[in-house]
């Protein structure tokens, strides 16, 4: 039965107890429900608009922890963007939007600026759960994490197969990234985030069409909010909309770009911040031993993704399963011993600044805890790793190229890797097949 008082304002943060949730479940692929409450999400409705009418909304291309993303029309050209949310306790992304304007400005001497995504405009909404910024960036398709498992020869899923790219698509990827983190360096901005989901792919020219073509089906898609206690809720909207990104729209073909988006965590090489937000996978050593960082993060990363494209398969192994310093140090030391195991050892002045090295090898770099038969996963060399998964259309000499060149990319020293402008100049990238 409904109550007919109002509901209170939620806390800020949520309670950990399912007692203290207001919303029925689901089930449904979306952002958590519960995180629409003072300094959480602003509650979209399909059609709402935004800057006094200028944006209107009209489907959702994806979500984050941080915000949530939305296809809006606009009068003028282009007629369709991406309008991205945040959260309204995210920190006000200044930064972000500085560094834009400094790209954009360099962008006309510079075509590496074709792969980054373009801010078009900002600014600011207010919410019953706060001031939310909002960016307003150029349309794009569905990033390279999420298209793979479009493509025909990836379908249909099965258990245990491994979701690839062909190798001309994985290349091109490979290479507009590096072409955009070449223009990136060149003006003193270090992306920090360099991950498939911040990779993404153009599309064909959309504003042609008639936006009902795009346009999320309310009647199909909506999902009813509704309050355990039947009252109505402020803060959350009325549906939630599971994400529809515009994967059909997507050019496979010569004309494809890349191009890479998410600058949340970029910064200039000249003022770096004391910590990365960089996948924990795609960690550099520097980050993990809490040491300087610059540049040299953008290049590790893109040499793990260099294997992951390549095979489909991640080259490190490493997650945090808990909440405690115990959990973050147990996932720092599996990774540093996953680089020993794949790459090579530890130079001394790595072992030295990593503070546990006594607690699994001694001053001769020999493991204290040998693997044993019962050990879950032993790690082979880059080599053999990439040997046993590598895409079928690579074959002896191109793997031994391959191999040799992410190793030199997967330096322990930030300063003895190379760097993306030299990187293009590598006869892999520099010449087409």
């Amino acid at each position: 039965m409904t109550s007919e008082s109002p509901p209170s304002t939620p806390p800020a943060e949520i309670g950990t107890e399912p007692d203290f949730w207001r919303f029925e479940d689901t089930g449904a692929p979306c952002e958590w429900a519960e995180e629409y409450r003072p300094g959480g999400y602003y509650p979209v409705n399909l059609g709402d608009t935004f800057c006094d009418g200028k944006y209107r909304v009209i489907r959702k291309l994806g979500y984050g922890s941080y915000s949530t993303v939305w296809l809006a029309v606009r009068s003028g050209t282009p007629r369709f963007v991406a309008l991205k949310i945040l959260i309204a306790k995210a920190k006000c992304p200044d930064l972000e939007i500085e560094i834009a304007a400094q790209l954009y400005n360099a962008a006309p001497d510079d075509n590496g600026s074709r792969h980054i995504t373009t801010l078009l405009d900002h600014f600011v909404h207010q919410g019953p759960n706060g001031r939310h910024q909002c960016l307003v960036l150029e349309l794009m398709g569905a990033d390279a994490a999420t298209l793979v498992e479009q493509l025909p020869e990836n379908k249909p899923k099965m258990y245990g197969k491994v979701e690839r790219y062909p190798k001309w698509l994985a290349k091109k990827i490979l290479l507009h990234t590096l072409r955009g983190l070449t223009f990136l360096h060149r003006n003193g901005i270090v992306h920090g985030d360099l991950q498939p989901g911040n990779l993404l792919l153009s599309m064909a020219d959309l504003n042609y069409m008639e936006e009902n073509a795009f346009a999320q089906d309310v009647t199909e898609t909506a999902v009813p909010l509704q309050r355990i206690d039947g009252k109505v809720d402020r803060w959350a909207p009325r549906h939630l909309y599971p994400a529809q990104p515009l994967h059909e729209n997507i050019r496979l073909d010569a004309k494809l770009m890349v191009k890479l988006s998410e600058f949340g965590s970029a910064f200039r090489t000249s003022q770096p911040p004391t910590k990365a937000v960089t996948p924990i996978a795609l960690r550099a050593p520097e980050i993990i031993l809490k040491q300087p960082i610059g540049p040299g993060i953008d290049i590790w990363c893109f040499g793990c993704l260099m294997f992951e494209f390549l095979t489909g398969r991640t080259l490190f192994a490493v997650g945090v399963y808990g909440n405690d310093q115990k959990d973050r140090d147990d996932a720092d030391d599996d990774h540093l011993i996953q680089f020993i195991d794949i790459i090579r050892p530890l130079p001394d002045s790595v072992m030295a600044a990593w503070s546990r090295a006594h607690n699994w090898y001694d001053d001769e770099g020999q493991r204290l805890q040998p693997y044993s038969d019962e050990e879950p996963f032993i790690h082979g060399s880059l080599q053999d790793m990439f040997a046993r998964n590598k895409l079928p259309e690579i074959y002896e000499v191109e793997e031994n190229v391959l191999v040799a060149l992410m190793g030199s990319i997967l330096e322990y020293d930030p300063k003895q890797r190379p760097g993306a402008e030299q990187l293009l100049m590598h006869p892999w990238f520099s010449k087409t097949d």
